[in-house]
């Protein structure tokens, strides 16, 4: 798309958000909203990255810029393998166990977990000889780390699903883990990621020697572009699915398809590294090239997915959405929007007016490489359409009010690009998101200082 197309299409959209029509309820009526009701930004402003994307000139990274970013990367991915955890966060890891098991919780059935249930469940954790082990492993498939070792969901209210407090995080098939604990079962490891920690189920973990890991940290890599891609072996069967993110040591080419190694079970919870191959229409070589072209890919490929709380069932909340994006690009991004937004030198925009807060977003954010923070919440900042700034994430809903004193969420429940203030044809119950943003960050301080997005009118 040319730009002056594209800056045809943003005078258009802008000319409909100013003056798309009411609904046939209005927010002052205090009516009910119909839950299938779209938010006008999500109906408004395209739902495909390419049009944002392709307003950002190339490149988008100095080469300096993107060596030290892949070195930081590739030390965060590989740091299960190459250090011991430090024994404080042992004892954080077991205190935080102890204290969900004395919390009231709500159950899949909407009833309250009993304290025997509980009880139970932490006594599996043989917190008396934790942690037991100290090992490089590597998760074998797909899998979620968990607080305590349970697969029920514990909720803080009866009505509070997808909430899962006992889900921490996602792990993608082969990522590095080391392995500190094993439960009174045996059923549940509890391991530490790159980035996060907890319990999964032993069937989905494989012990690595040292000699494993070395060589696997010592090939170029393949990452995966598409969600739910298939890993195959060299026979063609399906071995895994795999998403957006998911890395495997590249050992050549053929045809069409990427020639992988992968890590499948062996005898006594070891691992054997096998050969595998997948669609060079799904993955790519590691790091891609943060440019319009890779934008778009992986963008659109993480737009309009269902939201999932901790990567529950295979989706991704706000933070996480925004690591898969980053990943391919060799940009590493810690998992909780609090963590994300404190990972370098952020802009703070606490006691801003809302205008002076989108003006600071539009002379100093970098399409594509700036975060926006609010208490809970992140989000990433695309460019601007007639002046407004538009943001990328993955939203669970808004606060909406019937005008009597009830407050209620209207669920959006995917990925979706909006304005700061999405949802504002309703009757928020707390403001907007732009009223509550706290800072921003320019994601690594060569690209804030080399400025490698040029910024024009709108973007």
């Amino acid at each position: 798309m040319s730009r002056s197309t594209f800056r045809k299409r943003v005078q258009a959209l802008a000319v409909l958000i100013l003056c798309f029509c009411a609904p046939a309820w209005s927010r002052e009526s205090g009516s009910g909203i119909p839950e299938d009701y779209e938010i006008r930004d999500v109906r408004v402003l395209p739902q495909d990255m390419r049009t944002y994307a392709s307003s950002c000139p190339e490149p988008a990274l100095f080469p300096a810029c993107r060596g030290s970013l892949l070195a930081d990367f590739l030390r965060n991915q590989y740091s299960p393998w190459r250090e011991s955890v430090p024994l404080s966060h042992m004892a954080d890891a077991a205190r935080a166990m102890r204290e969900h098991a004395r919390w009231t919780w709500y159950g899949e059935n909407r009833r309250k977990v009993s304290p025997e249930r509980l009880a139970e469940v932490l006594a599996n954790c043989d917190l008396d000889r934790f942690p037991s082990m100290d090992r490089p492993a590597i998760a074998l498939s797909p899998s979620s780390l968990r607080v305590l070792p349970a697969t029920a969901p514990l909720l803080k209210k009866a009505d509070d699903f997808p909430f899962d407090r006992l889900q921490n995080a996602a792990v993608a098939m082969n990522e590095p883990l080391r392995a500190l604990h094993v439960s009174a079962d045996g059923l549940w490891l509890f391991v530490k990621g790159p980035d996060a920690s907890g319990w999964v189920p032993s069937r989905d973990v494989g012990y690595l020697d040292d000699a494993q890991a070395g060589e696997w940290m010592s090939r170029e890599l393949v990452v995966v572009v598409r969600d739910g891609s298939l890993l195959r072996d060299t026979a063609g069967t399906g071995m895994a699915q795999v998403n957006v993110g998911a890395l495997f040591p590249r050992i050549g080419e053929e045809g069409d398809s990427f020639l992988v190694s992968a890590a499948i079970p062996w005898d006594n919870h070891g691992v054997r590294v096998v050969t595998a191959r997948i669609a060079k229409d799904s993955a790519r070589k590691f790091p891609l090239e943060l440019n319009r072209d890779g934008v778009a890919l992986v963008g659109n490929q993480l737009l309009g997915k269902p939201y999932g709380w901790g990567g529950l069932y295979g989706n991704r909340d706000c933070s996480s959405m925004l690591r898969d994006f980053f990943l391919p690009f060799g940009i590493w991004l810690p998992r909780g929007s609090y963590n994300q937004i404190h990972s370098g030198n952020a802009i703070s925009l606490n006691g801003l007016s809302s205008a002076e807060k989108e003006r600071i977003l539009r002379e100093k954010g970098v399409p594509f490489l700036t975060l926006v923070y609010l208490n809970g919440h992140i989000m990433l900042y695309v460019g601007t359409i007639n002046g407004t700034p538009l943001v990328f994430h993955a939203s669970w809903g808004v606060s909406v009010s019937d005008g009597e004193g009830s407050v209620s969420k209207h669920v959006i429940g995917r990925s979706v690009v909006s304005t700061l203030t999405p949802g504002s044809e309703l009757r928020l119950a707390s403001g907007t998101l732009l009223d509550k943003v706290r800072s921003i960050l320019i994601l690594g301080d060569c690209a804030a200082s080399q400025d490698p997005w040029p910024k024009g009118k709108d973007q």
